[in-house]
């Protein structure tokens, strides 16, 4: 028998944990954290098959072993692994927002017989911890793995072989072209969400209202700024020379903006809308991309009692489950007074089917 050794037991490493341990019967499941209620909690839950007390213990046993923790923690546990005597073809990958940091022990780490993939799982949940584990988690997400070396491959294969039953898509790429890409698509909006949220507490002590109207539209735009303050601090500076070069072009798009309302040039505004919404329009709505997907529906409803609760008798009536309800008191640019978030496009789209043949009107 395999033993899988995962070091860190949050939502991805539980999650990740969790599908391997169903997917492979054939194979061991083990696991360190440095909280020991984690590892008694996914005990408890039947995700992993033994506790470990410690990761030189469990780097001396593994097949496989899965860092599920920061980049920087990460680095630090290959580093150590270097002085540990484990098994020959051992087998080394993580789930870290950044690439290149890791990448650079692929071929220290060879010359001590260890292959290492890196990996980033492009999915998330705003819940977090290892109670919060979904075996399904990761189903349609993108799933990047990383290696340079030739000598690796077999590794990566297996490492694919290992993933297979999450349903991701698994993607292929050099840790930078990783780096670059997820700074474009994932890093700066971070910055840039942060930065607007921080705007409008700037703004906030001048009047109660721009608080209370942010809670509409802006709310949304900026939700994930509300991510971990610790992880984003840790992936803008390992991806720093990516994001400022992003940065820095956005900078420059921000000028010609304010060019064009200095100068009162409509047809410049006009393009920059109408090409940004263009874009935008075309982007896919099936897939989940580096940003954590929401899958919501905003329904009309007639301002009386008892229409929320028959709408959700209606979907629970058909087996719908939904994963929060909000009443949207500020309806700019959204046609809709409800806003129901639901735990999967197929939910989101079963609903969407099952409220409309009641003659409920959704957006």
């Amino acid at each position: 028998m395999s033993e899988v050794f995962f070091i860190g037991l949050g939502l991805i490493g539980g999650s990740l944990a969790s599908n391997i341990k169903n997917a492979h019967p054939e194979i061991e499941v083990t696991a360190y954290d440095a909280d020991p209620k984690q590892l008694e909690r996914a005990l408890s839950i039947g995700i992993i098959d033994k506790p470990i007390d410690s990761f030189e213990t469990g780097a001396k046993q593994a097949d496989i072993m899965i860092f599920a923790t920061p980049v920087q923690i990460t680095v630090k546990y290959l580093d150590l692994l270097q002085t540990i005597e484990t098994k020959t073809g051992l087998i080394v990958t993580d789930t870290g927002s950044t690439k290149s940091t890791i990448q650079a022990h692929e071929r220290t780490l060879l010359k001590h017989g260890i292959h290492l993939i890196g990996g980033h799982p492009m999915a998330g949940s705003h819940k977090t911890g290892v109670l919060n584990a979904k075996k399904h988690l990761f189903e349609n997400a993108y799933y990047v793995l990383v290696h340079d070396l030739p000598e690796n491959e077999a590794a990566f294969q297996r490492i694919s072989q290992l993933l297979e039953p999450t349903q991701a898509k698994l993607l292929k790429m050099t840790a930078e072209e990783h780096d670059y890409v997820t700074g474009v698509v994932s890093h700066t909006p971070h910055l840039i969400a942060s930065s607007l949220v921080s705007l409008n507490a700037h703004y906030a002590p001048t009047t109660p209202l721009v608080q209370e109207l942010a809670a509409g539209g802006f709310r949304d735009i900026t939700r994930i700024a509300s991510s971990s303050p610790e992880m984003w601090r840790d992936i803008s500076l390992e991806n720093k020379s990516h994001i400022l070069k992003i940065m820095k072009q956005f900078q420059s798009q921000i000028d010609e903006v304010i060019h064009s309302l200095e100068t009162e040039d409509a047809s410049a505004l006009y393009r920059f809308f109408s090409e940004s919404k263009t874009y935008r329009d075309a982007l896919p709505i099936q897939s989940k991309g580096a940003l954590r997907s929401t899958y919501d529906l905003y329904v009309d409803i007639p301002d009386k009692a008892g229409t929320i609760s028959k709408i959700t008798h209606i979907l629970s009536s058909h087996n719908i489950s939904i994963s929060n309800l909000r009443i949207l008191e500020l309806r700019e640019d959204i046609y809709g007074a409800l806003r129901i978030s639901f735990k999967s496009s197929e939910d989101r789209e079963q609903g969407r089917v099952v409220l409309n043949e009641y003659e409920t009107y959704i957006e």
